[in-house]
């Protein structure tokens, strides 16, 4: 019992510090987050139709963090349409640590963002785990009178962005990606489960409102052996987990839909 308590309480402080370094409000200065090498940052002039345009948003998902190369999901991708595509790839990545939807809101309202939008082919997009786990204080309280309002306000967020995307870039396809359960093997597995379950569903039905707009479910690649897809934070994913994320993405990327 003694070696249990020392443990639970090893990973409480662990877990305390991730969030504080990676899930604390932050603003966005307006550059590509740094990317592996082969990723280029340079968007596509407009009317190219030599390269194709990746343009990556959201949080520390989409930056990467966690992954020792630093790749994430995004490069992982990257190396999977460079493998499939005629086209030269060019990304750019704008995930930033502990952004949420009102703070991503915000980023596209910026004139340098939006001629990126303007000359994407695909736009993938991680956003909603800070909207829902708020620093760690979610996790005190997983009442359903707690959580909803918080899901709400996600839900109406998103739909605004999506609006505002495909206002600016009606032809891009997008991908949302979907949250994962990092508490799966803890003690309140089977609610922190349930409340992932329906915050996904919300997201694919927000992204079922638009044209070209999917969510890319994760969840069950962790639900099973969330221990070996995690990094040493425990929260975000490690090299395994986030290569399986781009893999994904790229199994529903597709030359025919993406090269019209």
């Amino acid at each position: 019992m003694s070696i249990s308590a020392i443990s639970c309480l090893v990973w409480l402080g662990g877990l305390t510090w991730s969030f504080q370094n990676y899930f604390s409000s932050s603003s966005s200065p307006l550059v590509p987050a740094t990317v592996p090498a082969l990723v280029e940052t340079t968007p596509d002039p407009v009317g190219a139709d030599d390269h194709f345009h990746l343009l990556a948003l959201g949080d520390s998902l989409t930056k990467g963090t966690g992954d020792p190369s630093g790749k994430g999901y995004v490069g992982y991708l990257l190396e999977d349409l460079q493998g499939k595509l005629k086209q030269e790839v060019v990304v750019s990545n704008y995930g930033v640590n502990g952004q949420t939807t009102s703070q991503l809101a915000d980023e596209l309202n910026q004139s340098k963002l939006q001629s990126e939008i303007k000359t994407a082919d695909v736009i993938v997009i991680s956003i909603g785990a800070n909207d829902l786990f708020q620093s760690g204080e979610t996790l005190g309280n997983l009442d359903s009178t707690y959580i909803q309002p918080i899901e709400d306000k996600y839900t109406q967020q998103l739909d605004a962005i999506l609006k505002q995307l495909r206002g600016e870039n009606a032809k891009a396809n997008i991908y949302l990606i979907g949250l994962y359960n990092p508490f799966s093997a803890l003690e309140n597995a089977e609610r922190t489960n349930e409340i992932i379950r329906d915050w996904n569903y919300k997201m694919a039905d927000t992204a079922a409102s638009f044209p070209l707009t999917v969510l890319v479910p994760t969840a069950d690649i962790f639900q099973l052996k969330v221990q070996d897809y995690l990094a040493r934070d425990l929260f975000h994913p490690n090299a395994a987990g986030y290569l399986l994320m781009g893999d994904r993405v790229a199994s529903l990327i597709d030359e025919q839909g993406v090269t019209e």
